[in-house]
């Protein structure tokens, strides 16, 4: 199972490092003039300039950061240094003391990497006038808590949300067709989301590392990325709504060793396991698909739920062969009941629920065999 990490780590690390193409920006700064907006006094400005052909900002000195105007924000670069990472929008030098952002009607995008590194903000507010979040415009902002996300937006750009490891309450809107890569990655206070019907596609990464008990994917869901909701240890149920066709590599391997965890498909057709890449020798190459991840010790701590009418189609499926042990009908218990499973110990290898081996069985007890559950109903 180490390879799919390897292959995780080398993406979360380079993948930000693509930049977006910044469209300009200009600053004037000053120090001692009284500002007003709708009628309220908010302090005085300390920095000033165009973010947006029609954008302006004002940054006060309580570190509230103001976008007025009609239409676009820039987009800007995210930039590496041995000293620091940062964003080159005007407002950089302040990244970490700034801790409000006020956007106000009549912009209409925030643009990429505008509010990266903004390690102190607490509240952001985004009015429904804006229709998209660039790429990596949230990345970092590790004090974030909760924000509200207007319908009005109907895309968000990869890493938006990245890193933001306070962030407990978020919403996905109505709009959204795609949840692309990596959006809420390592957001590890998210311990739940509401993913809408509208969504079609979630990206490789989207929610890897969060906190999610329960996913809940709808049956507009056609495909699920790798590591989409990969190291999301604490997972415990999820169900995968009709119309799911792929799931890819790793898109929900966890660490099941010390507990369980119910799994159900209810396509009615039969859904891809994508086969993952393994770097080898210098070189990818194929693997199986480990997109449930495996206990090697407790295969039953997984358990795979599909149709009736799909269950011999999954188990016999070459994609699934991984899986064919954990695969059991949807409304199944999943526990069969046996005359005598002593016979079964001449030929098959039994287990008890903690996944030791057993040579004699206990009357009305449950035991793995050939990864089914069974109940011995036999008595000496």
């Amino acid at each position: 199972m180490k390879k799919t990490l390897v292959i995780l780590t080398v993406l979360l690390c380079a993948t930000p490092m693509i930049y977006a193409q910044a469209d300009g920006n200009a600053a004037i700064e000053s120090s001692d003039v009284a500002m007003t907006s709708n009628g309220a006094v908010k302090g005085y400005v300390i920095a000033s300039g165009s973010c947006g052909k029609n954008v302006n900002y004002e940054l006060y000195d309580d570190y509230t950061l103001r976008i007025f105007g009609k239409g676009a924000m820039y987009n800007y670069n995210y930039i590496y240094t041995p000293q620091r990472m940062y964003s080159d929008a005007p407002w950089s030098s302040w990244d970490s003391k700034i801790k409000s952002v006020v956007i106000e009607d009549g912009v209409t995008r925030i643009g990429a990497d505008t509010f990266c590194f903004f390690s102190s903000l607490t509240e952001v507010n985004i009015p429904n006038t804006v229709t998209s979040i660039g790429r990596e415009a949230f990345r970092d902002c590790t004090a974030l808590k909760k924000i509200y996300i207007p319908n009005s937006v109907t895309a968000i750009g990869a890493y938006a949300f990245w890193h933001c490891g306070s962030l407990a309450e978020v919403n996905i809107p109505d709009g959204i067709e795609t949840i692309d890569e990596g959006v809420f990655s390592q957001c590890s206070s998210l311990a739940h989301i509401d993913i809408p019907n509208s969504v079609t596609s979630i990206g490789s990464f989207a929610f890897s590392f969060c906190s999610f008990t329960e996913i809940i994917i709808p049956d507009g869901v056609t495909s699920i990325g790798q590591w989409a909701f990969g190291s999301c240890d604490n997972l415990e149920y999820v169900k995968i709504g009709k119309g799911i066709t792929v799931i890819a590599d790793g898109a929900f391997f966890n660490d099941y060793t010390n507990k369980k965890i119910e799994i159900e498909i209810a396509a009615e057709t039969h859904v891809t396991l994508l086969d993952g890449l393994v770097f080898y020798y210098g070189e990818y190459e194929p693997s199986s698909s480990d997109a449930f991840g495996f206990s090697n010790n407790n295969p039953q701590d997984i358990t795979i739920r599909v149709p009736e009418t799909m269950l011999d189609d999954y188990r016999n499926s070459e994609d699934w062969s991984y899986y064919k042990e954990q695969l059991y009908g949807l409304g199944s218990t999943g526990i069969s009941s046996v005359g005598n499973v002593q016979s079964a110990m001449k030929t098959d290898v039994v287990y008890d629920l903690q996944g030791r081996r057993v040579t004699e069985m206990q009357p009305d007890r449950i035991y793995i065999v050939n990864g089914k559950k069974v109940v011995n109903k036999f008595r000496d």
